[in-house]
């Protein structure tokens, strides 16, 4: 290795290594103060806290890495160019593709790096994160019961406070409480103007007492006549108490995992997860369209059942005597074919079949879209992968290039060019991506095309670099104006002699 290569490395890992862990540590901090209220004062020890904050730190490498690049190269190729290092640098007959080299060839392995350290290391990284920070939120989850939010942190319940107040935070406004506890789904509600929380001495039951309220409750009959008329029962009380078991949130290992995401698997997994997904979605669409035949079937003249599909194609077909005796006797209405008393009934039973035909074609749509869904979370995630890998070199072909044109080093320029780059470029991968979560746009535009955005840009300010072009200097883009005016004031000046 040359000494200028040592030269360049140099002045480049220091900034670099500075703004990365700067930028780790200002995002941690966002972090910190949106859950505070979730980590303190729950009587967690101090290194699950330390082990969560380890873990996030991990998670957060991905937005950190990216912007350290970019404000590094800006800073190191400002800096020799406000010193005239780089102006000595190229008149020894270095081009700036040179200077760049061996910057460009520890960016590459840099983006390798933080693919295999998206790959491997985030998933476990994400999935320790999101199971501690879950742990210690439910650890005492009377703190967690916050005014004007469901709260559904203990299973089968979900409970809505106005207000929350007292020495200890246990006084309660304006509760509501629904029960899903039961197999029919949310079918009983409890109303109450106040109550008191409690965790009984042995942990294992927290205890809210409610006071002037009452409740609802649904009943489904056994006998189906009987459902119409949708029963309920209701009732009052003046005190009434309600016991939550916490065996769930006083496990003694908060490390303790549970069900894995999409950002929890890597490469391997996600393309496992998503075959899976696949032929699972593929085997409930074909056994909704196998229902669908077997439900919408009729039964031709000899009592054999046939698909409802093939009633254009037999009707096409030639019909023996006896099928065309028995069309003839046959009116065009169907109605016409039954008795008058029945049509009133034949009515309501066709309008009952379409409405649950409806329903039943609603939920199945909405179940696959909600899988379409999964699947496409799984694919974001895939190409996440290596779009956050790649956006490493693109913005270094953005931040060198463009450090050499201002020639500004320090915390001064770099920074707000750096960060207003960063941003638009964040915005916008934030912006696709979300178009691609709802499958407007497909998971590889969702997630490339911010860096096919700044690509072209960033090849475009390294060709002006490299040929000294002066593209920030006001004056080169004045002087078509300068022309314009001259003309006028000329014309001007003309027409006054």
């Amino acid at each position: 290795m040359k000494i200028i290569d040592r030269f360049l490395l140099r002045s480049f890992f220091r900034p670099f290594i500075i703004t990365f862990l700067v930028m780790v540590i200002f995002l941690l901090m966002q972090f910190v103060w949106k859950y505070i209220d979730d980590l303190v004062g729950r009587g967690v020890e101090w290194y699950y806290i330390a082990e969560l904050l380890f873990y996030t730190s991990a998670t957060l490498v991905p937005m950190a890495l990216p912007l350290a690049v970019l404000l590094s190269s800006i800073m190191v190729l400002g800096t020799l160019g406000e010193n005239y290092e780089l102006a000595a640098m190229k008149s020894s007959g270095l081009s700036l593709m040179r200077v760049m080299r061996p910057i460009f060839v520890f960016i590459c392995f840099l983006a390798v790096g933080a693919f295999l350290f998206g790959n491997y290391v985030i998933p476990i990284a994400n999935l320790h994160s999101e199971t501690l920070r879950r742990n210690i939120t439910n650890k005492k989850p009377a703190l967690s019961i916050r005014p004007g939010i469901f709260y559904t942190g203990i299973e089968g319940y979900s409970i809505k406070i106005a207000d929350k107040y007292g020495p200890d935070q246990n006084l309660l406004d304006e509760v509501l409480i629904y029960d899903h506890t039961q197999a029919n789904g949310n079918s009983k509600v409890i109303v109450a103007d106040s109550g008191k929380m409690r965790v009984t001495d042995d942990k294992q039951f927290l205890e809210i007492t409610l006071y002037d309220g009452h409740s609802y409750e649904d009943l489904i009959p056994q006998k189906r006549k009987d459902r119409d008329n949708k029963p309920f029962v209701t009732s009052a009380f003046e005190e009434s108490l309600i016991r939550f078991n916490l065996d769930d949130f006083q496990s003694g290992d908060l490390r303790k995992t549970g069900r894995k995401e999409f950002d929890m698997l890597n490469v391997r997994q996600l393309d496992e997860a998503v075959d899976s997904l696949n032929d699972r979605l593929a085997e409930l669409q074909g056994s909704f369209a196998q229902q669908m035949v077997d439900k919408y079937a009729y039964k031709d003249l000899n009592g054999n059942k046939q698909p409802v599909y093939k009633v254009m194609d037999d009707s096409a077909a030639t019909p023996s005597l006896d099928t065309a005796a028995h069309q003839a006797a046959m009116s065009d209405s169907i109605l016409q074919n039954f008795e008058g008393s029945l049509h009133t009934r034949i009515l309501q039973n066709s309008m009952r079949i379409a409405r649950g035909n409806r329903a039943y074609f609603t939920n199945a749509s909405a179940q696959y879209n909600w899988r379409k869904l999964v699947i496409t979370r799984h694919v974001l995630e895939w190409q996440k992968k290596f779009s956050v890998a790649f956006s490493v070199i693109v913005l270094f072909f953005v931040g060198a290039p463009l450090g050499a044109i201002i020639r500004k080093g320090g915390m001064g320029m770099p920074v707000v060019v750096s960060v207003f780059i960063f941003i638009v470029h964040h915005v916008t991968s934030f912006s696709f991506e979300k178009l691609g979560r709802f499958m407007y746009w497909s998971p590889f535009q969702a997630m490339w095309t911010a860096n096919f955005i700044l690509l072209p840009i960033g090849l475009w300010l390294t060709y002006k670099s490299a040929t000294d072009s002066v593209i920030f200097n006001i004056e080169v883009y004045m002087k078509p104006f300068q022309k314009i005016s001259e003309i006028f004031a000329a014309r001007f000046k003309k027409k006054t002699t």
